[in-house]
């Protein structure tokens, strides 16, 4: 029987542990991104609704200027209607008025819209700063986890990653070396088995190796996965 088997099939579930913490630790760095980017459109919605109030303001200076000039401009007008001298002067001057009445009458209507436009857009702008709140507080939340998870995940890598050294060194060197050929292209690299199929690649595995396998005499390795075959019956004699 073929000595080290128990400490192949360790190995091959330690290394199935790293691969998922080594998987968990590759994906920190896109969740970052992500949150980043989550953080990075709230800006741009936050600067966009600040932009409609601030544009809704600036359009009710403009009205009220509007309106101060053209009152400007009747009361000048109204001064002068005691200098007319002809019916037709005075015709024109009292057109004149009454476009200048009715540009005050537009420019206070622009006032009240744009008054009406600040309050809808502040109110957007309010709740929307509210949701950005809420949504800062979980990514800051999340980030935070992030960390404390990236700092347990580095620990634990690094000890997984010494006992894993320690392990494929206390294996014969031929079997360390067929190991870890194995190991840089499939994972797990061993597959235990109760019957005549790779639990690997759910491949039949043909009789004459599926003997060898339980004679114990050599390793075999599958046909079609490569990956290292051991008999669970195998284990149990080992351990035994």
């Amino acid at each position: 029987m073929i000595e080290g088997l128990n400490e192949l099939v360790g190995l091959s579930q330690l290394d199935s542990q790293l691969a998922v913490l080594e998987a968990e630790r590759a994906g920190i760095p896109e969740k970052r991104a992500a949150s980043a980017q989550e953080r990075e459109t709230c800006e741009t919605r936050l600067a966009a609704a600040s932009e409609i109030v601030a544009e809704a303001e600036l359009a009710q200076r403009r009205c009220e200027t509007d309106a101060q000039d053209k009152e400007a401009l009747l009361a000048k007008l109204e001064s002068q209607q005691h200098q007319v001298k002809t019916n037709e002067a005075y015709s024109a001057l009292l057109a004149e008025m009454e476009q200048a009445r009715e540009a005050i009458s537009r420019a206070e209507t622009g006032v009240l819209e744009a008054m009406e436009a600040i309050e809808s857009a502040g109110n957007e702008l309010a709740a929307l700063e509210e949701q950005i709140r809420a949504v800062t507080e979980r990514l800051d939340s999340e980030e935070k986890a992030w960390d404390e998870r990236e700092s347990e995940l580095d620990s634990e890598i690094t000890s997984l990653r010494q006992r894993r050294e320690e392990q494929l060194g206390a294996l014969d060197g031929e079997l360390a070396a067929r190991y870890e050929r194995v190991a840089s292209r499939r994972s797990p690299a061993v597959a235990v088995i109760t019957g005549e199929i790779c639990l690997g690649c759910r491949v039949g595995i043909p009789p004459q190796s599926f003997i060898e396998i339980l004679t114990g005499e050599a390793l075999v390795s599958c046909n079609h996965c490569h990956r290292i075959l051991i008999h669970r019956d195998q284990l149990t004699a080992a351990k035994a």
